[in-house]
């Protein structure tokens, strides 16, 4: 408990050419030229990393008509991987209204419609000790309040998108393996590959992942947070084949489970829990492995008598006052989760922790995406939150440029960070406290969450205000 202290606390203190050509040559370019000179080749700006969110800012910058004069070059250090949409993947993302904005700005979303995603018309989240539930959604199931897609299916997209952007390179298997940072305004940042080869740039964007090395050459302090948990992910079968549009989480004490639609009769898992436990349903046969999901969604084991008649007495108050929200929208009706009848292919497992970054800028070197900040995907905001950070960082590079300044200008560098840290902050300081809150039995807390989430269900403003700023 004093670590997670020491985070909140630490938290509050202060944010057709390019790519479809033969891969039989180890190392490509966007013109796939082998790059075999021993001088430095200068670039005006570098992503280091590829992934969603370096892919996305590769995007926004060739978009950017103030940098159409300037070279830019990614680096990603593992191959280029062509889609196959054979069967689902398992990383998916829950996209939120301004990260499609920005897909569809970049010219990728029509590459996803083209593709496949699902759209969330009503989300359902409940509480595991006790009846306490609330739901997000439009009347009718009218809107799309979210949208399911495979992380392949956006990289994807986007990697389509920047064949159309000439000053934009991307050079595949290339691993960073040192950062020289300049200590004067004049000097370059040097980039050294692992094939030896050298690289100059004005400006160093790390989009390398929360073990970035671009971080650690910046030597700027970053908090971390082990959860001790992994999220186990897997392609399930439900039995309902009906119009498949509700995002469905239940709040157990080990950590939540939820189901995301991704078609009519295939729905996402994505279920966190301690890491014994998680190593115990990756080698469970799928048959166990379903009914344990079924278990876990249905199970009222974990459920507090005297919280639940706290709740109820406490719902029917609310009903008496006239400011229930259930009676003005029908899709705030609890409805039954579905069954799954079994899983697509085989479940796996990933590690779960918080990291955030005191510094997202130096000299001429800025973080984003996982670089900077990493939270726990109960809420679904991590690639939103690199997504946000993409459209922050084009913005205070096209306003230093306007001025008359240097891209990498770090005055406008800070100005990127401050706004980040003021929206990144905020969110991962909640939902870090709702997997403390929802991660006890203790009768107190599981009380303090019910009525909590009661009285926001209650209110259509206080929904529709928390639906805004997911999107945010």
């Amino acid at each position: 408990m004093s670590c997670s202290r020491a985070v909140i606390e630490s938290m509050a203190g202060f944010c057709m050419n390019r790519f479809f050509l033969s891969f039989k040559q180890a190392c490509v370019t966007r013109s796939f030229r082998f790059n075999h000179s021993p001088a430095a080749t200068h670039y005006d700006i570098i992503i280091s990393g590829g992934g969603m969110v370096g892919f996305a800012m590769a995007c926004s910058l060739g978009r950017n008509s103030c940098l159409k004069n300037k070279r830019i070059l990614l680096l990603e250090s593992s191959n280029y991987k062509e889609l196959n949409l054979t069967a689902y993947n398992h990383r998916v993302c829950s996209l939120n209204l301004n990260s499609k904005l920005l897909l569809e700005s970049l010219g990728a979303w029509q590459h996803i419609v083209n593709a496949r995603y699902s759209p969330v018309k009503k989300m359902q989240v409940w509480d595991a000790g006790s009846d306490a539930v609330i739901t997000f959604g439009r009347a009718n199931l009218s809107e799309e309040i979210a949208w399911i897609v495979e992380n392949d299916v956006i990289q994807d997209s986007l990697v389509k998108e920047l064949h159309h952007k000439n000053q934009v390179d991307v050079q595949y298997q290339s691993k960073v393996i040192n950062y020289k940072l300049p200590k004067h305004a004049d000097d370059a940042v040097h980039v050294t590959l692992e094939d030896g080869s050298h690289i100059t740039t004005d400006l160093i964007i790390g989009a390398d992942g929360y073990n970035s090395g671009l971080r650690q050459a910046m030597k700027t302090q970053y908090i971390m947070h082990d959860y001790n948990q992994m999220a186990v992910v897997a392609t399930l079968r439900i039995s309902e084949s009906t119009e498949n549009v509700t995002a469905w989480q239940k709040f157990l004490p080990s950590g939540p489970i939820a189901i995301l639609p991704l078609s009519n009769d295939l729905s996402s898992l994505v279920w966190s829990t301690d890491k014994k436990s998680a190593q115990h349903l990756l080698h469970l046969p799928q048959e166990i492995f379903t009914d344990q999901i079924n278990q876990a969604i249905w199970s009222n084991q974990d459920k507090n008598r005297m919280a639940q008649n706290v709740t109820e007495r406490f719902f029917q108050l609310l009903k008496v006052c006239r400011i229930n929200s259930r009676e003005e929208n029908e899709t705030d009706t609890f409805q039954l989760p579905p069954s799954v009848v079994g899983i697509e292919g085989h479940q796996a497992a990933f590690p779960l922790s918080f990291g955030h970054s005191v510094n997202y800028v130096s000299h001429k070197a800025v973080l984003i995406g996982d670089a900077a900040h990493r939270i726990h995907p109960l809420a679904g905001q991590g690639v939103n939150l690199g997504f946000g950070d993409v459209v922050a960082l084009n913005q205070v590079i096209n306003e230093a440029i306007d001025n008359g300044s240097d891209h990498g200008n770090c005055l406008y560098l800070q100005k990127y960070q401050s706004n980040r840290q003021l929206s990144n902050l905020p969110v991962m300081a909640v939902v870090h406290g709702l997997h403390l809150l929802y991660g006890t039995t203790s009768l107190p807390q599981v009380l303090l969450r019910s009525l909590g989430l009661t009285l926001a269900d209650s209110s259509s403003s206080v929904k529709k205000f928390m639906i805004q700023r997911a999107s945010a």
